[in-house]
């Protein structure tokens, strides 16, 4: 008997309902506070003050310079692994890839302790003797730096990739044909690959626009505040849902642009280059690997400095500011009165948010097609599962509060939330492992008499166990490491590791944000390397090609 099509998209309906009234309902309250009033006059009068353009204006502004310092930071280490094979590129791609798996407040921390006024660079350049002449802290440059660092991974990997099929397609020929290295480098692959930067640096701009904890830790006071720390403040502190709601349209509105922009760039960049040519032979010689050797030099410092300053900061004691410091494990012996606690919490909260995104993930997956096909409405699934992509966290509490008002308050709607936040990754992770089944397999399994059902968790459930496992892992990374949800909500009586850390940090305790930060990377670390444990499954009967990118 053969089963009706319209019971296939049944899957679909739980996460398209839990995106119903966890994302989009929210979303929509919360920008519909801008016409609580019933008309545009308030939205209109609002946006003309000053101060309000001045906001506007320094967030653009500061997103659109760390796009440039990610590029410029991106760029050569993305020209670098395109020309790396092996072992190389994968160590490239790994150490460079750090920053942004990292929660932001981490982040935040690493760059204070490492390039801070008392920081780790100003210790060595003063001889050790305390603050030294770099002063880059709490002023829009310490921003724009900060998410230059953040996003650069973006340029590489998705520059990289694909400056590695255009110089594997296009070089050899370019060379054979007598054209020198630089002039093929920018007149074949400079124009091949500019969909992709221009992608990149949209993605890096975009992230920096929404940013809200590097913007709220190392902002340089009211006249460096960006669209998401006002909308904190105005929802949080002066409890002015309005102007909250207003700033967070006109936020959203400049995010839906900059996303476009972005997907048009992306589906230029996806194209095949054709045919790939001959493999081109790796550079021989000291002078040719030199630039990569001192590149990977740079990267490595400027990337693991701030991180390896977390752990090694928890480690070490000060009497005052000025006294040398002494190994200790002072900060440490608050472990299970302090950290412990709120690492428990965090935890519990990852592993329901990110079991729960996983199944929705796979729910939606399944509805979408296995096996190679697709299925009727299967394009407009996938558009609700990428639309918190494009979302602020901010903005999506401050929804929850305007919809549900107590409610919103709750560990349920912080679960939700986080949930929400990862389901566009999880399903991408678990649409590319079932798409990758070869329809063969699963018409042989309903030839053999096993229906949709038996053939889903006897045939594609266990082929694809790998992609689930990655799915979880990378839900419950963003999940541990989520801090704007649970500060927008203001659930103070559960305070999770990211918490802990922002008020320790904020009250100047850098010794025992240090000691959770090092247990917050820890974990994180774990969590990434399950999902990256998942990303390269052995077991898929096939794998497609150009997935990694």
């Amino acid at each position: 008997m053969k089963t009706p099509r319209i019971l296939y998209g049944l899957p679909a309906l739980l996460p398209l309902l839990v995106l119903f009234f966890g994302f989009l309902c929210p979303y929509g309250a919360a920008l519909g506070r801008t016409f609580a009033g019933g008309s545009w006059a308030f939205l209109r009068e609002f946006s003309a003050d000053a101060r309000i353009q001045r906001v506007i204006a320094f967030t653009v502004k500061q997103a659109f310079f760390s796009a440039l310092t990610a590029l410029a930071l991106g760029l050569p280490g993305a020209f670098i692994m395109a020309a790396s094979k092996g072992r190389a590129r994968a160590l490239l791609r790994a150490i460079t890839g750090i920053p942004f798996a990292m929660p932001s407040i981490l982040v935040v921390l690493g760059f204070v302790l490492f390039f801070g006024n008392s920081g780790w660079i100003n210790r060595l350049l003063s001889g050790g003797r305390g603050e030294g002449p770099l002063r880059i802290l709490y002023r829009p440059l310490a921003v724009i730096l900060a998410h230059g660092f953040y996003n650069f991974p973006l340029v590489i990997r998705l520059a990289g990739d694909s400056m590695a099929r255009a110089r594997k397609a296009f070089l050899p020929p370019a060379s054979s044909l007598g054209a020198p290295p630089l002039l093929a480098a920018l007149t074949v692959l400079l124009p091949l690959t500019l969909p992709s930067i221009c992608a990149a640096g949209l993605l890096a701009f975009l992230y920096s626009f929404t940013s809200f904890a590097v913007v709220l830790v190392l902002g340089g006071g009211p006249g460096a505040s960006t669209l998401a720390v006002e909308i904190y403040h105005y929802a949080r502190v002066s409890l002015e849902f309005e102007k909250a709601g207003a700033l967070a349209l006109i936020e959203t509105i400049i995010a839906v642009l900059v996303f476009c922009l972005y997907l048009f760039f992306a589906k230029k960049a996806g194209g095949e280059y054709g045919e790939a040519g001959p493999e081109e032979e790796a550079a021989s010689g000291f002078l040719a690997k030199l630039p990569g050797l001192v590149y990977g030099i740079l990267i490595f410092l400027v990337v693991i400095g701030p991180l390896a300053s977390i752990p090694l900061e928890s480690l070490l004691f000060r009497s005052s500011r000025a006294a040398l410091p002494v190994l200790s494990l002072r900060y440490w012996r608050s472990m299970g009165a302090a950290i412990a606690p709120a690492w428990g919490r965090s935890m519990l909260l990852a592993l329901g948010s990110a079991t729960l995104a996983t199944f929705l993930a796979l729910c939606a997956a399944l509805a979408t097609g296995t096996g190679g096909t697709r299925r009727g409405g299967g394009l407009l699934v996938r558009a609700f599962l990428v639309s918190p992509l494009v979302s602020s966290g901010v903005v999506l509490a401050l929804g929850w509060i305007s919809l549900y008002g107590k409610n919103a308050r709750s560990l349920w709607a912080v679960l939700l939330i986080h949930s929400v936040g990862a389901l566009p990754f999880a399903s991408s992770s678990l649409q590319a492992g079932l798409s990758s089944l070869p329809k063969n397999i699963i018409n042989a399994a309903w030839s053999c008499g096993a229906g949709p059902v038996k053939s889903l968790f006897t045939v594609a459930l266990p082929v694809s166990l790998d992609h689930i496992r990655s799915a979880w892992g990378l839900s419950a990374a963003l999940s541990l490491g989520e801090l704007n949800a649970i500060l927008m909500l203001g659930i103070s009586d559960f305070e999770t590791l990211p918490l802990f850390i922002y008020r320790a940090a904020g009250a100047y305790r850098y010794g025992i944000a240090c000691a959770g930060g090092t247990v917050l990377i820890a974990s994180c670390f774990c969590a990434l390397l399950l999902s990256e444990a998942g990303a390269s499954p052995k077991r898929l009967v096939k794998k497609r090609s150009g997935h990694g990118a």
